[in-house]
């Protein structure tokens, strides 16, 4: 995209295609937004002074006409202008080129502020149990976000890093930007990215934390040792005794509940129903004196189909009865 094409643009003399290209030539890169505002502030500047342009253009002509009349009448040739005129020409163009600078400067510097202001805004979605969704970052990163989860994000990213704040599950899809780092807070550490897709778990009630890599790197910090992790694709770090381990990936569906399903590969009995409390709003209560044991090595189970069949599935290759209370809401194990 060349200046001519964004002047046009701003003149407002696009066609639709021209605007739709326009569109996603800003969406490709913060470079290509950036240099369209400084055309953008050049072109509101020459907007704000043309009066005055056009006025003292309209003055010269006048005084060009006068000379050559003169000449005319008296027989001569026309008048050069003065050097004095030149000097007085130039002197008026210099300042209003100085105007133009400063217009653009303080317009850029109130976009900063601007910028730096809405930052510090933050929006938060909640994810009640039972639901699920799909969402798009000020930056254009997608991120998913499974029931129970919160996720905390300004309403406009930073100059220089790109921060959200996560409870819960999500997978990212980061929009590749390497002068913004994507960072993930989480209660057990932070998760940057530069651009990746991966899926986070962090729970701090159950003490929960983990970190599985599918595309791209991601940096972590070791919460005890400060030192930092590095994990390559289909890695997984994982939170024991406040320590990060990092291992191949123990369950290469992790990121199927993005597509309604839940994975039993890896999963005790408790963290199963765990899973089904939210992925299904309901409560479920356990009252035996072992454990069951799932009976699958791997497998996913289709939210859509209910809780009731989720249960039956596993009562084919696991010891357990269950009750389902409609009406409050509640299963109960034996």
């Amino acid at each position: 995209m060349n200046s001519a094409d964004v002047l046009k643009y701003l003149e407002g003399k696009s066609s639709d295609q021209e605007r739709r290209e326009m569109a996603d030539w800003l969406d490709a890169s913060p470079e290509n937004e950036r240099e369209f505002n400084q055309i953008r502030f050049l072109f509101e500047a020459t907007k704000i002074y043309e009066p005055e342009l056009k006025a003292w253009a309209a003055g010269r002509g006048e005084a060009r006409s006068a000379r050559s009349d003169a000449s005319a009448t008296l027989g001569k040739a026309p008048v050069r202008p003065l050097r004095r005129g030149m000097r007085s020409v130039w002197g008026r163009m210099a300042r209003i080129a100085a105007v133009a600078v400063l217009l653009l400067g303080v317009g850029y510097g109130t976009y900063l502020l601007t910028c730096d202001r809405f930052s510090k805004r933050m929006l938060a979605v909640e994810i009640p149990a039972g639901q699920r969704i799909e969402m798009t970052l000020p930056d254009g990163s997608h991120v998913w976000l499974n029931a129970g989860t919160r996720l905390e994000y300004p309403t406009v990213f930073g100059r220089h890093r790109r921060e959200v704040k996560l409870s819960g599950e999500a997978m990212f899809d980061v929009r590749h930007d390497a002068d913004h780092p994507f960072v993930v807070h989480t209660f057990a550490t932070d998760v940057e990215v530069l651009g990746t897709k991966f899926n986070v778990e962090a729970d701090r009630e159950e003490n929960l934390f983990s970190t599985t890599l599918l595309e791209g790197r991601v940096r972590l910090t070791d919460p005890t040792t400060r030192q930092a992790v590095i994990l390559e694709p289909n890695d997984e770090a994982r939170l024991s005794d406040s320590r990060l381990f990092v291992s191949p990936t123990s369950d290469p569906d992790v990121t199927c509940w993005t597509e309604g399903l839940i994975s039993v590969r890896g999963l005790s009995f408790r963290e199963l129903m765990s899973k089904f409390e939210l992925a299904y709003n309901v409560q479920i209560e356990i009252r035996r004196a072992t454990m069951p044991v799932i009976g699958f090595r791997s497998g996913k189970i289709r939210i859509a189909d209910g809780v009731d069949h989720a249960l039956q599935v596993l009562q084919h290759n696991s010891d357990f009865s269950f009750e389902h209370d409609v009406k409050n809401n509640r299963i109960t194990i034996y």
